[in-house]
Formats: structure tokens, C-alpha cells, sequence
């Protein structure tokens, strides 16, 4: 691929990059890209139509293939192989396009919003502005007000101190929790071919993402979309049956299926009424049995055998049930009602 002219990249608005996986090897990385990503996606892929959700196996210029998908109007995400080196050189070769490198929203607080009170309050109102989910809002707005009544205690024992306040390891794993308001969780949907998978997604998602048919086989790359579980959104990834097969192509997604089933924070595996739960390389947090439409009659919670849920993805029987089942496994009802502090920005800990 040529390299963009100066006056090109000149011309370019503002983009950043974001790894939002940890700093080690593993299957595969996430980068997540927040601005003007359209012009990026095309410079490093050379594709350059990306329609929203549409997910697509991709190369990235000459350095690694992975999956790449434009999420939001300003948000994208490329997901290369995991090696250290080829995130290295993946980054490398987005900041000569004239990418910055670094978080997303790395202005002081205080001087972004010089209403705030405090600190605090310029910090919550920093999350406010970032969070991708309509549960966060109320929540972030009383953080302050939690912080500044904190009692000094020394740091001891298990936690971890935050300036001169001790956070137990209870607080840590619910602020974990409710950070997936602000960063959305990653949803993977796993299943055989033609189990229902895509048109369970496009039930959710309101529109169509991906192809169905009656057809094994039939989903050959990932489908990926944002979307809003009753106030929660997620990264929704409808993942290619997984089966033996001989196409390149749909071997190579489903390849990369399994590593992405790795990084989920909720795997789901569907089935129906002549397919097996798949064998996966780790417990799924939810079993949905599909298409109760097509049994001689209505069965109960849990038909199917081990399936915990029982739906009709075609006619939208059971859905908001399973809606209810994956918002409140990722963020518990417990933890948006609990009077604690949120550790929702590291930020926070230079402000005690």
C-alpha cells in the first residue's frame, strides 16, 4: 500500500488508539480506534466501505490478518494476533498514518470541565461523557458525593490503598464489574451452523447484520455490533458455526473464533432441537436452547437438557428474559445498588 501523502495526514482529523487488552501475549489483541476511523480502516486494510457492525477479515497492511469492525460512527476495533511484536508493529504503522497513540481521553479533568466542584466531580463527569452505557449515568453522578465521605483508613492487610483510603477486594471486583458500563463488555455467541446464531443477533440488534439461511455454513466471517441490553451495551460477536470444514475461508474465521471465545467476558452457547451444545475450550456462562417454535410443545425453563434459557430468536419468544439473564450476569443488580465506592477512573487514586 502507498503511504499517505503530508498534506494528507494533515488534512486527516484527530484519531487515537487504544490497546484495550493487557500488555502480554495472547491469542489475539484488541486496538480500539476513536475518532475519524473511516480513512485509518481504508489506509491500513484497503478497504473502504465499513458499514456499522459489519465485521471483516481483513489484512492489516503488510504486518498481520485479523478481524477488523467499525463499531460506532467514531469507534473501530482491529483485532490482530496477540503477539507483542505484531501489536508493536501494528501501532508503529498506525502512527505513520498519522494516528496518536494513547488513551482516548487523557485531558485533566478540571480543566475539560471547570464547573466541577472537585476533582471528583470533574472526574465523574469525564465518565459520564465516555460511558457507553445508560445505567452508568446516575450511578457516576453520585460517586462524587461517595468519595469525598470516605473516612481516611490506613492501607492494611487485604485491598488496595487509593490515596489514604482502603478499597477491600470486594470494592475492586464490583468497580471491575461496573467498568463494563463504561467499556463495553465483549459478548461471544457460539453454536453449530444454522443453529440460529445470526438471526439471533439481528432479532437484538433491530436490523440486519449478517446473512441467514438454512444453509450450514452460511455465516463465514464474524458479525459484530454494539447493542443495548436494557441499559447496558455490549460488543455483541455472532461467530461462524463452528464445524469441520474445508473452505479456507470459513476455516479461517472459524480459527479466529476460537481465540476471540477466549477473551469474553459472557460466552453463550446456542443450540436447537437437532444440534449438540458445542465442545469448547471453556465453560460458557450461558446455554441458550433456540427455536421452542418448532417443538410440539411449549417446553420450560431449561428444555434442552443443559440449556439455561429457552427461546425463539425468529419470533422473539424469550428474548427480553435473555436480555435480563446476560445484563445482570455482566453487572450484577447488586453492584448498581450497592452504597460503595467505584473505582471507575485510576485517576482517582491522585485525588484522594
Amino acid at each position: 500500500m502507498s503511504d499517505p501523502s503530508r498534506a494528507e495526514l494533515a488534512a486527516r482529523p484527530n484519531c487515537r488508539v487504544l490497546v484495550t487488552t493487557p500488555n502480554r501475549p495472547g491469542a489475539i489483541a484488541i486496538l480500539q480506534l476513536h475518532g475519524h476511523v473511516v480513512p485509518i480502516l481504508h489506509a491500513i486494510t484497503g478497504i473502504d466501505d465499513w458499514p456499522l457492525g459489519r465485521a471483516r477479515f481483513v489484512p492489516f497492511d503488510d504486518i498481520d490478518e485479523g478481524i477488523a469492525v467499525r463499531l460506532t460512527n467514531e469507534i473501530a476495533q482491529l483485532m490482530p494476533h496477540g503477539g507483542p511484536r505484531v501489536v508493536q508493529r501494528l501501532i508503529q504503522r498506525l502512527t505513520e498514518l498519522g494516528v496518536d497513540l494513547g488513551p482516548a481521553f487523557e485531558a485533566n479533568p478540571a480543566d475539560v470541565y471547570p464547573e466541577a466542584a472537585d476533582q471528583f466531580e470533574a472526574l465523574a463527569l469525564a465518565g459520564v461523557a465516555r460511558a457507553a452505557s445508560p445505567l452508568a449515568i446516575d450511578l457516576l453522578l453520585d460517586q462524587p458525593r461517595r468519595w469525598r465521605t470516605l473516612s481516611p483508613l490506613p492501607s492494611k492487610g487485604r485491598g488496595r490503598g487509593v490515596g489514604q483510603i482502603s478499597l477491600s477486594e470486594e470494592d475492586l471486583a464490583r468497580s471491575r464489574r461496573l467498568n463494563r458500563l463504561i467499556e463495553p463488555p465483549l459478548v461471544v455467541v457460539v453454536g453449530a451452523a444454522n443453529v440460529g446464531k445470526s438471526t439471533l443477533s439481528n432479532a437484538l440488534l433491530g436490523r440486519s447484520m449478517s446473512i441467514t439461511a438454512d444453509l450450514p455454513g452460511t455465516t463465514r466471517d464474524y458479525t459484530s455490533g454494539r447493542i443495548d441490553l436494557a441499559g447496558l451495551v455490549v460488543n455483541w460477536h455472532d461467530t461462524p458455526g463452528l464445524r469441520e470444514t474445508v473452505d479456507p475461508i470459513e476455516r479461517k474465521a472459524i480459527d479466529l473464533a476460537r481465540s476471540l471465545i477466549e477473551r469474553a467476558d459472557l460466552l453463550i452457547a446456542l443450540t436447537d432441537h437437532e444440534s449438540a451444545y458445542p465442545q469448547l475450550s471453556r465453560q460458557p456462562e450461558l446455554r441458550v436452547f433456540n427455536k421452542i417454535d418448532l417443538l410440539p410443545s411449549p417446553p420450560g425453563r431449561g428444555a434442552g437438557g443443559e440449556g439455561l434459557l429457552s427461546i425463539s430468536a425468529l419470533h422473539g419468544t424469550g428474548l427480553a428474559e435473555l436480555v435480563t439473564t446476560v445484563r445482570d450476569h455482566l453487572v450484577p443488580p447488586a453492584d448498581l445498588t450497592h452504597p460503595g465506592p467505584w473505582l471507575f477512573d485510576d485517576r482517582l487514586v491522585e485525588s484522594c
